[in-house]
């Protein structure tokens, strides 16, 4: 079967200037939205400080206004840790895309019957092949987005046993691909037994946690 669009031939899916122009885009919407969240929390903290060196005797608005950052400010503080995911998920991305090249996938779906706080996938590499173990794949913009499009054929860049990131071909709409099962205990020490392997998956940040410990 061949790719609607060509796999780029590039060293490693960074080098490929639509990859990482794709890349900035995303990068600047993600992180559009940090400003306005830093200055609500600074500010927040501000008033929270200011009223906390009143006397008791405050006006009647200063004690309303100092209850309501109170209570806001738990939220403030959530709402700026949740911002700031994407903006390290993408991080993550660009550790993958710069130590693996694109490889073409016939297909990408969602996994039926399986729950999951991420989107769970399966990856089949040839149109005829069989179909992985189900993957966890995550939009750093928006968490469960499902275009369908790479059902139709998709980019990957990463270890298939490890995860790393997909793309709809033309390196557009990316998003993590994670473990969502533990590798058999017989593939996983075959695996741990190729140091280049292991060590360019932990370059790319894609590695189980304590492979180094059993390697």
């Amino acid at each position: 079967m061949t790719p609607p669009v060509q796999v780029p031939t590039d060293k490693c899916a960074f080098d490929h200037p639509e990859t990482r122009r794709n890349w900035q885009l995303a990068r600047l919407r993600a992180g559009a939205v940090l400003p306005p969240v830093v200055m609500l929390l600074l500010a927040t903290l501000v008033v929270m400080g200011m009223l906390g060196d009143r006397p008791t005797t405050q006006p009647m608005w200063m004690r309303v206004a100092g209850l309501v950052c109170v209570v806001a400010a738990p939220f403030v503080f959530a709402f700026a840790l949740y911002s700031l995911g994407p903006v390290l998920r993408l991080r993550r991305i660009r550790k993958v895309l710069r130590e693996y090249p694109w490889e073409y996938r016939a297909s990408i779906r969602p996994a039926p019957g399986v729950k999951d706080a991420a989107l769970p996938v399966r990856v089949r590499t040839d149109a005829d092949g069989d179909w992985s173990r189900t993957m966890r794949a995550i939009n750093p913009l928006q968490r469960k987005r499902w275009t369908g499009e790479m059902e139709h054929g998709a980019w990957f860049a990463g270890d298939p046993e490890f995860g790393g990131v997909i793309a709809a071909p033309g390196a557009t709409d990316f998003m993590t691909l994670e473990r969502g099962t533990r590798t058999p205990p017989d593939l996983y020490g075959e695996i741990t037994r190729d140091k280049a392997r292991m060590a360019r998956a932990k370059r790319a940040g894609i590695a189980p946690l304590g492979a180094s410990l059993r390697a």
